[in-house]
């Protein structure tokens, strides 16, 4: 019997501006020619297939198709996710429950799955999607309120029970495999930049695994063996670098074949554009980017140079026109922002307010401000800084113009009364 394990896709995943998909299709090409080239018996996806509870169109259509290509080659079990939607995984169970005979599954809860003829086998897959912290006690528990363990202690409840089912369902001529979404103490995060869901409230052990011929896990994104020797298994890791932490990590699909004992495999995989880092001057950066040197990557560069490097951009966009930039920027020695605490910052006087208003009348100002009489206008606006850091609001000279006001009406009312 031979098993295909593969594990987060992350369908619909960016970086920065840059949409995924082309990666992910090349991944998927790759992944399908080694299904087609092995011929599985059968397929375990362990879980996060879409990057997001709500995938875009294309990457939902893009997801399908690849696992409808799979489940025509074989059996095809897809886990659900902590990134991946239990109503949307409901729904495609739903449809894919339609077809006769069925091909493939999407689980969001835990519990087994049997075949009774794989390879002339009777095969039982014991399935446990992600569970959140919070759910935990519904799953390992018929009285929530009676459950007092922490996190590690259900899953393996759920483990034990689903494990020991399994095994009395096939009988010992039978095949019992194992499939989770779940971070094991022990396992390699890798240097990845995404959050994901480890630590000591989400991690769990392999004891009691033993009883499953292979262990297939998903949730991790480093390729790896599963921790301790206890159980045979491992996690497949991601289908394509997501971030630049996992840059330099070689992602696979994993066969395993159960015979006489069981013999795992992992294959290679094509990532597409490869995710590229560069940190250094500008003349090592000109040399890489000649000749198209970044071109069909994506790049994060930090370039480091005296001064500011106005047309860096333009340059690599010159040099290497075909290279997708996530980002790009420039270091620099000579800047001519003064550090917080710099003494000689210190010592630079502060330009004062009218100063600042004269610099503003004579370069800013619209020309009609200009034509106000300069001496005036300053003494007027100095008197209103007075006023205001003394608190005693200036009448900005109106009293004065009041009074002269009253006398010409004075005087009128006067000359009035004369005439009458």
């Amino acid at each position: 019997m031979k098993l295909l394990h593969t594990s987060d896709w992350h369908l619909g995943a960016r970086l920065g501006r840059h949409d995924r998909q082309p990666d992910h299709e090349v991944a998927l090409r790759g992944l399908l020619e080694v299904a087609e080239s092995e011929r599985p018996d059968l397929i375990l996806h362990t879980g996060d297939l879409f990057d997001a509870s709500r995938p875009p169109y294309a990457s939902l259509g893009l997801g399908i198709t690849a696992l409808q290509r799979l489940a025509a080659l074989a059996p095809t079990v897809v886990l659900c996710g902590n990134h991946d939607s239990p109503a949307l995984f409901r729904v495609l169970d739903q449809l894919a429950g339609a077809t006769a005979p069925r091909r493939l599954w999407f689980l969001t809860q835990p519990g087994p799955v049997e075949f009774p003829n794989i390879a002339n086998v009777r095969v039982a897959v014991v399935c446990v999607p992600f569970i959140p912290p919070s759910a935990i006690a519904d799953f390992a528990s018929d009285d929530v309120e009676k459950f007092q363990g922490v996190y590690a202690d259900g899953v393996r409840i759920i483990n034990d029970r689903f494990l020991d089912k399994a095994s009395l369902s096939v009988g010992e001529r039978g095949v019992v495999l194992y499939a989770a979404h779940l971070h094991v103490d022990g396992a390699r995060p890798g240097k990845s930049e995404r959050r994901i869901t480890v630590g000591e409230d989400y991690a769990t052990h392999v004891q009691g695994l033993q009883q499953a011929l292979y262990c297939a896990f998903g949730h991790i994104h480093d390729p790896q063996l599963l921790p301790g020797g206890i159980a045979t298994g491992r996690y497949a890791g991601s289908l394509i670098p997501l971030d630049f932490g996992e840059s330099e990590q070689v992602k696979q699909a994993v066969i395993v074949t159960l015979g006489d004992d069981v013999h795992v495999e992992p294959f290679e995989l094509p990532s597409g554009r490869p995710l590229k880092q560069f940190q250094g001057s500008l003349r090592e950066f000109d040399r890489r980017a000649e000749n198209g040197g970044f071109d069909g990557c994506i790049l994060k560069a930090r370039v480091e140079s005296d001064n500011p490097i106005l047309d860096l951009a333009d340059r690599l966009a010159l040099r290497s026109p075909e290279c997708a930039v996530f980002e790009l920027a420039n270091a620099v020695a000579n800047s001519k922002v003064g550090q917080i605490g710099d003494p000689q910052a210190s010592e630079q006087e502060e330009p004062s307010e009218i100063d600042l208003f004269k610099e503003w009348r004579e370069t800013a100002a619209p020309a009609t401000a200009t034509k106000a009489p300069a001496e005036q206008v300053h003494a007027l606006f100095e008197e209103a800084l007075d006023s205001v850091r003394s608190e005693s609001l200036s009448d900005l000279g109106a009293k004065e113009i009041g009074h002269r006001a009253d006398e010409i009406l004075n005087s009128l009312a006067s000359r009035r009364q004369g005439v009458s």
